[in-house]
């Protein structure tokens, strides 16, 4: 599938820059955006007795960023083509080594891959595969080291880990409001597939009933410093099976399977100040998991929480910013009747133990140049299984 996929975005590539060169109403653009990492956690587990539980049911490749030695998260090209009547489409390949601790595979997943018509700057309208319109974080940040003062993903919007829909399926509208003396009120609305069985897998594949709506509004300063206040929203209806166990293996199409419908609930507020003396970004979620129809006992809720500060200096006229961030994703108890179920194939679900996550991270991030930055971070576990503490270097770069 993924080399299906590959070939596609090569043969659109080729197509529109032969038809680039022959028409003067379409331009074509290439973006680009890496890194390499040098990571060594070190110490005990976190949290001991959660130790046993993660070895027999826990996932080999969770928690993201937990590598060893040298990795690359990954190379992200991000192909514009811009065409007469302000259409345009847009497509991101990501080249991805793995995330998790052991290195993994080279790998090709698609993160975008759209249509959008920009009517006016108020009203514009996207259709196909996107980033889910919640938050900062995820719409901006999901996979972009280059951007980022901190060298760890942002768990929560990390598609592996499932915690939320981070990727979209379906229409959006959207546009902005120029308002006096610099602000600004932007808006976004979706609405389209529902999640997948497993909150892992990405809902393009999803043939099941169920809908998303997913919408973010946000009011945007731009003068002697950039202030953002936005509040996200979202809710899915899944059809999902229910796994008290972890390590359960249930076969779906038998009988004896015990179906859900689930309702998610998230709610996404977020503050970004961007100014000389510092970069603030703070992002909570907070997601509610109601069980419609099933054997599932109770409703469930999820917590989870990004909060960065960067302080803004200069070394010989480049960016030298030390920055403090600190994290947290606090799951329901067992992982509620959703989070970590996980695909074995079609027609096998089973559900892994997904561990709470409790870090604070700190560093040094330094523009060597306006494509180059390059990061020192140590990170400190208060929860999991994990190694309680790591050393990790990157080098991320954008063009």
């Amino acid at each position: 599938m993924t080399k299906r996929i590959l070939l596609f975005i090569i043969a659109t590539v080729l197509i529109k820059s032969i038809i680039a060169q022959s028409e003067s109403d379409v331009k074509m653009k290439l973006n680009g955006f890496g890194d390499v990492i040098y990571g060594q956690p070190f110490g005990n587990s976190a949290n001991k007795a959660t130790q046993d539980t993660f070895g027999k049911y826990g996932e080999p490749n969770y928690l993201s960023g937990m590598h060893k030695g040298f990795t690359s998260h990954g190379i992200d090209m991000l192909g514009t083509v811009s065409m007469k009547n302000n259409l345009k489409f847009q497509a991101e390949l990501n080249v991805e080594g793995s995330r998790g601790a052991d290195g993994g595979e080279i790998e090709l997943e698609m993160e975008r891959l759209y249509l959008d018509y920009g009517i006016s700057e108020k009203f514009g309208l996207q259709v196909g595969f996107m980033f889910t319109p919640i938050g900062y974080i995820n719409r901006n940040l999901y996979s972009r080291a280059w951007l980022m003062n901190s060298i760890r993903f942002y768990q929560a919007v990390e598609s592996g880990a499932g915690v939320i829909p981070n990727h979209f399926v379906g229409a959006t509208a959207y546009g902005t409001f120029v308002l006096p003396k610099g602000n600004a009120l932007s808006y976004i609305i979706g609405y389209g597939k529902a999640r997948d069985i497993s909150p892992a897998n990405e809902n393009f594949a999803n043939d099941k009933p169920g809908y998303q709506v997913a919408g973010n509004l946000e009011w945007h300063y731009t003068g002697e410093f950039e202030f953002m206040l936005g509040l996200g929203g979202y809710t899915n209806q899944v059809h999902t099976f229910n796994i008290p166990m972890f390590g359960q293996m249930v076969d779906i199409t038998d009988s004896s399977a015990s179906p859900l419908l689930l309702q998610e609930l998230g709610f996404n507020p977020y503050i970004k100040y961007s100014g000389k003396l510092f970069d603030l970004l703070v992002e909570y979620t907070y997601v509610n998991t109601l069980v419609l129809q099933g054997n599932y006992p109770r409703d469930t809720k999820l917590n989870t929480l990004s909060a960065e500060l960067a302080i803004n200096s200069k070394i010989k006229g480049k960016r030298f910013a030390p920055y403090v961030r600190y994290d947290f994703i606090f799951f329901p108890d067992g992982g509620g009747p959703y989070y970590g179920l996980r695909k074995v194939t079609d027609d096998v679900l089973t559900k892994v133990y997904t561990p709470n996550f409790n870090a604070i991270m700190g560093g040094i991030a330094y523009d060597i140049s306006s494509h180059n930055r390059i990061k020192i971070e140590y990170i400190h576990h208060f929860d999991g299984p994990f190694q309680a503490n790591g050393i990790y270097l990157q080098t991320a770069f954008g063009f």
